[in-house]
């Protein structure tokens, strides 16, 4: 693998998956934290004072890794597939202007123009703290919540041009009741909006508040609408979430089943269906999945990791792709073997009826699931002593 594309998959792709790259990103993450806690402690003035040549090596050092690291993910990101079609200066153009490269950005940039033009400290402590936007990065909530609020954009925005609608009539109505009596406090509409928007929200910072009866009666309309307003952005974000971890949840499944070697002939709508139908089982190593003798409720479909069998002191094995417990389910009987996880299994389970409506609804899977079912029965019974492989009925 050339070095560049090494350096881009440790940067932006499968960090997660590569030793080096978990290194590296949890390295970048602590950093980043250390900085946060370095700003919030440097504003407390003895500290400051005390440490201050602690705070600046601190300081220097987290700016040339900040900047070697945007160094890198700018020189490498020609190797990712969104840029790999365009010119090597118009792909890092485009990655320059994404969000997270310009959170990068931000993370050292006021320290060099900090020496070149005077930059109020305050200023420059605001900025350093922006360097926690850089968490985003490695932060699943983080990517679920942009895709919330991304999806959700459209409701968001009728819900705040409701709201600002709302505020700004309570708004104009105070200020025609409140003026004569309180020409100070609601002086002008664009005044009396910081009372709509302290009663909106129902904070009532009690600052402002209107003394009329009519007035106090408009007070207590606007506080009631408030509560009802400002839950709905609450609302389409719940909402937005739960269909957020569905998708994700449906595409993990989908994927899942994909790998099963029994559902390969099937389409991307026929795997969506089965998808549907099975549930999750994670078996531990050592873990009995099910004992000989035991009811038949389940056949199950190995996505990763290796299970043992034994039946009639033979034992077999079978790995990703392979499925077991389908015997004691089409001859309506009892486990004709015991089933062990011999390391950690990830399983898709399909319960009895979704299993005869499957076998009912598709006779390619039918066929197959019969035809390893019959194969698996003779080698329990004997009947077929030129089997390449131990006996492998797993029912």
């Amino acid at each position: 693998m050339a070095p560049k594309n090494r350096i881009h998959l440790l940067l932006e792709g499968t960090w997660h998956e590569d030793r080096w790259g978990r290194a590296l990103n949890l390295f970048l993450i602590v950093l980043i934290a250390l900085n946060v806690l370095a700003v919030l402690l440097e504003s407390v003035e003895t500290l400051a004072l005390r440490h201050a040549a602690a705070f600046q090596m601190f300081e220097i050092f987290s700016v040339a890794v900040f900047t070697v690291e945007y160094g890198l993910r700018l020189w490498t990101c020609t190797e990712d597939p969104r840029w790999r079609g365009a010119r090597p200066l118009v792909a890092r153009l485009r990655y320059a202007a994404t969000p997270m490269a310009i959170f990068d950005l931000l993370a050292f940039l006021p320290f060099y123009l900090a020496m070149v033009v005077t930059i109020d400290l305050r200023f420059l402590r605001v900025f350093r703290l922006l360097r926690i936007l850089k968490l985003t990065r490695y932060s699943p909530a983080a990517e679920t919540l942009a895709a919330v609020v991304n999806n959700e954009r459209r409701a968001l925005f009728s819900a705040l041009v409701l709201m600002l609608t709302l505020l700004t009539i309570a708004s104009s109505l105070m200020y025609m009741i409140e003026k004569e009596t309180q020409p100070e406090a609601f002086a002008s509409i664009p005044a009396a909006m910081w009372w709509g928007m302290a009663t909106l929200t129902t904070v009532g910072y009690g600052d402002v508040t209107p003394v009329t009866p009519l007035g106090k009666l408009l007070g207590g309309v606007i506080a009631l609408l408030g509560i009802g307003m400002f839950a709905l952005p609450a609302g389409i974000l719940a909402s937005g979430f739960a269909q957020e971890i569905k998708k994700r949840d449906f595409i993990v499944s989908w994927n899942l089943v994909a790998k099963v070697a029994l559902f390969a002939e099937l389409s991307a709508s026929q795997i969506a269906e089965v998808a549907a139908l099975l549930g999750g089982r994670l078996a531990a190593p050592g873990e009995v999945i099910f004992r000989e003798g035991d009811p038949a409720d389940n056949v199950y479909f190995i996505v990763s990791g290796e299970i043992q069998g034994m039946t009639a002191g033979h034992s077999f094995q079978l790995g990703a792709g392979d499925f077991f417990g389908e015997i004691a389910l089409l001859h309506a009987g009892r486990r004709t073997a015991t089933v062990t996880a011999s390391t950690t299994c990830q399983l898709l389970v399909l319960d009895r009826r979704e299993f005869s409506r499957l076998l009912g609804r598709d006779e390619g899977i039918r066929a197959t699931v019969s035809r390893v079912a019959g194969e698996r029965l003779q080698q329990l019974r004997g009947s077929d002593p030129n089997a390449p492989r131990a006996p492998d009925d797993t029912g």
